[in-house]
């Protein structure tokens, strides 16, 4: 029984084990979920294993699967790369590294773990990769070696061997390079690239292998080689700089054999790259009538690296430009410009333009002056500055081209902003100095050279130094440096005497080393440049009768420059009449330009000759004026030859009136040699001459005023103003002259003035100012027709002012009954109205007033001359209504308050009458400087108001200041009795 149970026992015991057993642990169970894809369960799962220590394969790479598929890449990385730094040889950790890496886009790592696999795998395919990433990272060592482990496992890729050797030449094993491209060439049997076959070429004569190298090429050529593969291993050789060899190469098929044109091309190329151009020249010259058009452009451009330029220029004749290179086209146009030959770069500018110029600015430039273009040619050189692509030379050209373009400006800011540092090579340095010379920037360029002497000395640097020295330096230490240098350039030699001679008149040293250099110039080339300067500094250093004997010969056909050099020296040494004889016979052997006859003319000035230049200074004077005109007056002048002068200008005023600057000569020579009648006439003449403006003809009214010829003003004044109106300025400055009463031709001019006017408004204007004036009678004799007023309206008015000026009262009313109806003017009414209380017609003002108060039924003047009118009348009614309505203006006018009064006093209305006599007694005693008749209105305005006794008072004053006036003691008389007070009028009556 016992047994039994331990039986029992010891089965369940077993059972239990076995169903542990069936149970899954925490690596089956992640993987389970991995299959299952449960991919967060089974990376959770994953995770605390890896949490906890377990850093196998079987843990790692799921994780890292997990990492990735849940885009995780950089957990997924930093997984792969812990596992691979703890399993270094793990192949498959490696590839997936190397996805990873690939996938982070993390070349320099990739690159890292590519060779640490490559070296796992031992692969070539690897090395290949690892070759073309290292070459994209630029790591060449690495690129070497792994080409290098690729080539020892796949021997048979020739075109690897080709890269590899390339690499190894760049890196300077040109052995190791070498090897490789010969074992390359042996097993692609010849077959090689060309750049390989060149590169080959190239080393093998760089290692002294020349021999070498030239069986290699010819076993390339083979027994039968074709024109294309001699042509490409001849050029192989020239660009592997042994062009003799390439000649040795062709040599024996262009010798006594029929061969293609492109291989005796070459042949002649190889033959200018070997320097034997004389037999170069000899085969082109050989070759027979016109070439093929695939065949032109070489067949000039060797002609053109030959030397054959002028051959070139003829061969392009009726060929089309665009078949030949452009540096050849570019080349051939300096050259045909630098023998004046024009014709072949304006063809090229005709069938080419500016797209092919635009890559040769400074052709195009100088083309452009060429053709007689500056602005072109300016523009250009400014364009091939702004490109920056210039070399240091063709950047000195350009300013050069801008300053011969008269851009003088824009050369020198191009110069200043030239970066000259020590780039600048020798055989540039010449026109450097000349630019800083020509672009006054003298002392700065001595500045320059003086660096350039120290930093890097030669022979250009000195003698540019020389140069601006002279110029802007020390004349002293040039002389100085010039006695030691036995051999020196001619054109140095000028350079150096022009610039010390334009010093040598303020500078005794500058003189001696023009002297110095001018002679040393002479000695060695005793041309006509030469001789002048030597004579030049002759006479500079106060040796002029030395330097005739030189100016002599150069007499004939020197130009301006000898002629005033000679003159120079002829005043130097005093011969002044040898010098106007001089002067004067080669002006009489004629044939001469106007420049030329201008020159000596000038000659003759500057050397106080004046009366020798006279007669061709007169005729340009009398043929062009202008300027001309100004020398020869000034000539005229020194000479005392006034007289001349004033005929010439009378006869030019007499053709056309002079201009300014010539009318104010012509008067000064008047002036000068006191002709005043003339200078009047010519006034006059010019004052009156219709073909000047009118303010020109105005100017020289004053003018005759000031000579005191006020007739000659008048007379000009009238011209001016007669074609005007009375109102113009002219006719204002006559009134000014005549003064308020003109005499009888003046008022002659005015009446004629007023007949010959155009229309009644100009008629009745200068009769106006005839009336103004004093004209009156003249005006009523001209409009007045058998007494009787004009017609036209607008001459009525005239006549009016006329009959009032003269005083004819009556004569006026009656024509004012005619023109008041008619006239629609209040300010006319008005003048009316007053010209008729001028002359008392008061009728006939009344009518004027009547009728502008019709048309202004407010106007003041109006009704305060009806309202007095009226109360003159008796018509007090109308007084009262039209003095109400003018008061009520508010005018300060103390009569019209007080007549007011009178009128409502008359009328039996005292009381209304108050206020209107208290106004005009206030505004009365408001007044200054009050008279006697104001005086007597305030006493009777104070009676008025009740205020008798100041109004005797008053009246007293007047009566001691005046006894005898009879009026007076009559109306204070007349108050006394108004107010009962008779003994006192008695007494002031002187009655018993």
């Amino acid at each position: 029984m016992r047994a039994n149970i331990l039986v029992v026992l010891l089965a369940l015991l077993l059972g239990i084990g076995a169903s542990l057993l069936l149970i899954p642990h925490s690596g089956e169970l992640a993987l389970q979920k991995f299959r299952d894809r449960d991919y967060e369960s089974a990376r959770a799962v994953y995770e605390q294993r890896y949490a906890a220590g377990d850093r196998s394969g079987t843990t790692v790479m799921p994780l890292t699967r997990l990492s990735l598929a849940q885009g995780d890449v950089e957990r997924a990385i930093a997984l792969t790369e812990e596992f691979v730094a703890v399993e270094p040889s793990s192949v498959e950790a490696r590839e997936l590294l190397n996805r990873l890496y690939q996938d982070a886009q993390r070349p320099g790592d990739y690159l890292e773990n590519l060779k640490a696999l490559a070296e796992l795998r031992h692969s070539a395919d690897l090395f290949r990769d690892l070759a073309y990433a290292a070459g994209f990272r630029n790591r060449m060592a690495l690129k070497v070696e792994a080409l290098t482990r690729y080539c020892a496992l796949r021997p048979d890729d020739v075109e690897a061997q080709q890269e590899l050797a390339a690499l190894l030449a760049a890196r300077g094993d040109h052995v190791g390079a070498v090897d490789r491209l010969l074992r390359a060439d042996d097993r692609a049997k010849g077959e090689i690239q060309p750049d390989s076959r060149e590169l080959l070429m190239s080393l093998l004569i760089d290692l002294d292998r020349e021999e070498e190298a030239f069986d290699r090429a010819r076993r390339w050529l083979g027994e039968h080689p074709t024109v294309a593969d001699m042509i490409g291993l001849a050029s192989q050789l020239a660009a592997a700089s042994r062009p003799d060899l390439a000649l040795r190469l062709i040599e024996p098929q262009v010798t006594g054999r029929e061969h293609a044109l492109a291989l005796e091309l070459t042949y002649i190329d190889l033959l200018i790259a070997a320097d034997r151009r004389e037999e170069a020249r000899t085969r082109l010259s050989a070759l027979h009538g016109p070439v093929e058009d695939v065949h032109f452009g070489r067949l000039l451009a060797l002609e053109v690296n030959a030397g054959m330029l002028r051959p070139a220029l003829e061969a392009t004749k009726g060929r089309d430009l665009h078949l030949v290179p452009d540096w050849v086209l570019a080349g051939l146009a300096e050259s045909a410009l630098r023998g004046g030959d024009r014709s072949f770069p304006d063809r090229l500018y005709r069938e080419l333009g500016d797209e092919f110029l635009n890559d040769y600015p400074l052709l195009a430039a100088n083309i452009a002056l060429g053709r007689g273009d500056p602005a072109a040619a300016a523009g250009w050189a400014e364009r091939g500055l702004a490109g920056g692509a210039l070399t240091p030379g063709d950047q000195l050209a350009a300013i050069r081209i801008l300053d011969r373009a008269g851009r003088h400006g824009a050369a020198t800011a191009a110069f200043d902003r030239l970066p000259l540092t020590g780039g600048i090579p020798d055989e540039q340095v010449e026109e450097l100095a000349a630019l800083f010379i020509d672009l006054d920037r003298a002392p700065a360029g001595l500045s320059w050279f003086e660096a350039r002497r120290q930093a890097t000395p030669s022979p250009a640097a000195t003698q540019g130094w020389a140069r601006l020295a002279a110029k802007a330096g020390d004349p002293a230490a040039v002389a100085a440096w010039l006695a030691g240098q036995p051999k020196l350039p001619v054109g140095l030699l000028q350079d150096i005497a022009g610039s010390a001679a334009e010093r040598a008149a303020d500078s005794p040293p500058a003189a001696a080393l023009a002297l110095a250099a001018s002679q040393r110039a002479f000695a060695l080339d005793p041309s006509p440049r030469s001789r002048l300067a030597f004579a030049n500094a002759l006479t500079a250093t106060g040796k002029p009768a030395e330097a005739l004997p030189l100016l002599a010969p150069l007499l004939t056909d020197g130009g301006t420059e000898v002629e005033a050099a000679y003159i120079a020296a002829l005043a130097g040494a005093g011969r002044s009449e040898e010098l106007t004889r001089h002067l004067t016979a080669k002006l009489a052997k004629g044939n001469l330009s106007d420049a030329e006859q201008q020159a000596i003319v000038t000659m003759l000035l500057d050397h106080k000759a004046y009366r020798a230049a006279l007669p061709l200074l007169r005729g340009w004077a009398e043929g062009q004026g202008g300027d001309w005109l100004g020398v020869y007056a000034d000539a005229a002048a020194k000479a005392n030859a006034l007289p001349d002068l004033a005929a010439l200008l009378q006869s030019r005023a007499a053709a056309a009136p002079l201009a300014e600057a010539e009318d104010a000569l012509y008067r000064d020579t008047l002036t000068k040699l006191g002709r005043k009648a003339d200078l009047r006439r010519y006034l006059l003449a010019r004052a009156t001459d219709s073909r000047l403006p009118a303010d020109k003809r105005r100017e020289p009214v004053s003018s005759l005023l000031a000579l005191g010829d006020k007739t000659g003003a008048e007379q000009a004044l009238q011209r001016l103003a007669a074609g005007q109106g009375p109102q113009s300025e002219d006719f204002r400055q006559l009134a000014y002259l005549w003064g308020p009463r003109p005499p009888a031709a003046g008022l002659d001019w005015m009446e004629a003035r007023a007949r010959a006017a155009s229309d009644p408004a100009e008629q009745a204007a200068w009769y106006d100012r005839l009336a103004e004036y004093g004209g009156g009678r003249r005006v009523i004799a001209g409009l007045g027709s058998q007494g009787a007023a004009p017609a036209q309206p607008a001459l009525k008015a005239p006549y009016i002012e006329a009959l009032a000026a003269a005083g004819k009262g009556k004569e006026l009313a009656q024509a004012l009954r005619t023109a008041v109806p008619e006239e629609a003017a209040p300010d006319r009414l008005r003048r009316y109205a007053r010209l008729a209380e001028q002359t008392g017609q008061r009728a006939a003002a009344a009518q004027a007033w009547t009728a502008l108060l019709t048309r202004k039924p407010e106007d003041a003047d109006a009704l305060r001359q009806l309202g007095m009118l009226a109360y003159d009348e008796n018509r007090l009614a109308d007084a009262e209504r039209l003095l109400r309505r003018y008061v009520a203006t508010g005018p300060d006018d103390y009569e019209a308050y007080y007549f007011l009064g009178e009128a409502l006093t008359a009328l039996k209305r005292p009381t209304a009458a108050v206020p209107f006599y208290r106004t005009a007694l206030s505004q009365l005693r408001h007044r200054a400087g009050r008279g006697d008749a104001a005086i007597q209105t305030e006493a009777n305005l104070l009676n008025r108001l009740g205020k008798v006794d100041d109004a005797v008072a008053l009246f007293e004053s007047l009566r001691k200041r005046r006894p005898a006036d009879r009026q007076l003691r009559a109306d204070y008389a007349s108050m006394l009795i108004e107010n009962g007070r008779l003994p006192e009028a008695r007494r002031v009556l002187a009655l018993p």
